[in-house]
């Protein structure tokens, strides 16, 4: 086990001191000093380290607060652990909230604190590699998809080249069975290249930058409906959209995941009598929860979790056209506004797709009404 470094902030040098003796006593952790935050903070944007501990109070300029401010503009994202010696709770919760992962009280009995340090220091030093591990697993498999949305489709254009000069040259001379097997190549093509797109969409998804603004989705809902292809007279589509449900998020990455889940609804429902499809807004338990309905086809709910892996789908895609990967693209737009998504549905009886927004991935609450 390679040592976790960790930089340790105060400005009593006999403290630092101790704290580097208890620390670094059992060979697990390597220990840098600094007197003042000014200088830890010069330390922590030239060398690694997994874990900061400073003291709350640090005279004469900035203290911890004014550090993780610092930090937090700089875009450093080591943890923060403040150590004071005062046992108030509303500097433990100023702490907590300019973004400390821990406040911890010093004690007069240094090898019950110190070994109390050690598995916080442990604990964070697991958590982050975990979420490295995460993060490279994550950017790895968007560089894929990208790779093979992108390189693949030149072969793919390729043969679907050729496959038209084939027709346009030859087509008259060709038996009807060759122009059907060409045919049914450049179909397959089509529907190849339809994947590689949606995979590459998947991946933009995941990897363009958010810009965070207010956005009106009734707005965007109306005039996506308005372009979609469904019954031209109202008796037969009926749309229930409730006015001005305004959210904060990224309006590209929005508009591209409220796309996908109407041209679903339209899609699963384009064999009913009438379309009916509702967009709103309700609140259970506090919480602001958005949803889409439709009248569609629907499906056994026991397996909903499985539509938002790419290429999961429930009906034949003879009977229902697509590539599986839409409902993967909205579970990744609304990962990246840290909220939740899941779904409830029954076998021919339509379905409902609820979202919410910066609530952490709580998921769905016990009972919806």
């Amino acid at each position: 086990m390679n040592k976790v470094p960790v930089l340790l902030v105060d400005d009593d040098p006999d403290f630092l001191q101790i704290g580097k003796e208890f620390l670094e006593n059992d060979g697990n952790i390597f220990v840098a000093t600094s007197t003042s935050a000014e200088d830890a903070l010069k330390r922590i944007t030239v060398q690694h380290f997994d874990v900061v501990i400073c003291d709350y109070q640090m005279p004469p300029n900035m203290d911890s607060t004014g550090l993780m401010k610092a930090m937090k503009s700089q875009g450093i994202t080591v943890p923060v652990i403040v150590f004071s010696g005062y046992a108030r709770e509303d500097h433990a919760v100023e702490s907590l909230r300019s973004g400390a992962a821990f406040y911890f009280q010093k004690s007069a009995q240094p090898e019950v604190q110190y070994a109390e340090l050690k598995n916080l220091i442990v604990h964070l030093h697991q958590l982050k590699t975990a979420q490295q591990a995460l993060f490279d697993t994550q950017k790895e498999l968007e560089m894929f998809s990208y790779s093979v949305s992108h390189d693949l489709r030149a072969p793919l254009r390729i043969i679907d080249g050729y496959c038209k000069i084939l027709s346009d040259k030859y087509g008259a001379a060709m038996p009807p069975e060759a122009r059907q097997y060409i045919g049914r190549l450049q179909a397959a093509t089509a529907r190849m290249d339809a994947y590689f797109e949606d995979l590459l969409q998947l991946s933009r998804a995941g990897r363009v930058p958010m810009k965070i603004e207010q956005v009106n989705l009734s707005s965007l809902v109306t005039s996506i409906l308005q372009e979609l292809p469904h019954p031209q007279q109202s008796s037969q589509f009926v749309q229930e959209i409730e006015k001005d449900v305004l959210v904060k998020g990224d309006r590209a990455l929005l508009e591209r995941a409220m796309q996908q889940l109407l041209e679903n609804s339209c899609k699963y429902a384009k064999n009913r009598h009438q379309i009916r499809i509702a967009f709103g807004r309700t609140e259970i338990d506090g919480r602001k929860i958005c949803f889409v309905r439709d009248n569609g086809e629907g499906f056994d709910a026991a397996h909903a979790k499985d539509l938002f892996t790419p290429f999961k789908r429930f009906h034949p895609e003879s009977q229902f056209p697509g590539t599986g990967i839409g409902l993967a693209i909205v579970h990744k737009v609304i990962s990246r506004h840290e909220g939740s998504l899941w779904l409830e549905s029954t076998a021919d009886g339509g379905t409902t797709v609820f979202f919410t927004f910066d609530d952490g991935g709580l998921g769905p609450p016990g009972m919806l009404r």
